[in-house]
C-alpha cells in the first residue's frame, strides 16, 4: 500500500470494538453460553421472539452451531468472556 489509510470514516481496520453485538447490528444472531453443567443458545431471529436452547454436550452445541450458521445467523462466542 503505498501512502496512509483514510481514517475519517470511522475507526482504524484492525480496531475491534468493545462490545461484540456491535459487529452483529441489527442482523439474525446466536450468542452461546455456559449454563452449568452445559451450555444455552440464545437464537435472536429478526422478526421472531428470542429462543434458547440448552445443550447438555459440547458435541450437541456444535452440532446446533452448524445448523445455525448455515442457516445464515452470525455466531457471537460469549463462553470466554
Amino acid at each position: 500500500m503505498s501512502g496512509p489509510r483514510d481514517l475519517r470514516r470511522g475507526r482504524k481496520p484492525f480496531e475491534q470494538p468493545a462490545d461484540k453485538m456491535d459487529i452483529v447490528g441489527a442482523k439474525s444472531h446466536f450468542t452461546q453460553q455456559r449454563w452449568g453443567r452445559g451450555f444455552a443458545l440464545t437464537i435472536h431471529r429478526i422478526g421472531c421472539p428470542v429462543e434458547t436452547v440448552l445443550c447438555e454436550t459440547e458435541a450437541e452445541l456444535n452440532r446446533r452451531r452448524r445448523e445455525l450458521s448455515d442457516s445464515g445467523l452470525i455466531g457471537v462466542n460469549e463462553v470466554g468472556r
